[in-house]
């Protein structure tokens, strides 16, 4: 076993995610704000169904029924 090399050659880093893959693009701080103000009025309601969906599929996990 002496002649074998125990030396693997390094692999190359994996690219990055790109948006396009179903990563989730982080909003700007000020649309955020924006937003939670139209929801404390009341003026603004997400579906918390509709939330967990996203979510869901952002990270890849099978939505439940």
């Amino acid at each position: 076993m002496s002649d074998t090399n125990r030396h693997l050659p390094r692999r190359p880093a994996l690219p990055a995610p790109r948006a396009s893959m179903g990563v989730v693009v982080v909003t700007a701080p000020s649309r955020v704000e924006a937003l939670r103000k139209l929801v404390a009025a009341g003026q603004y309601h997400v579906s918390p169904r509709w939330l967990a969906t996203k979510i869901f599929r952002a990270a890849g996990v099978k939505v439940p029924e």
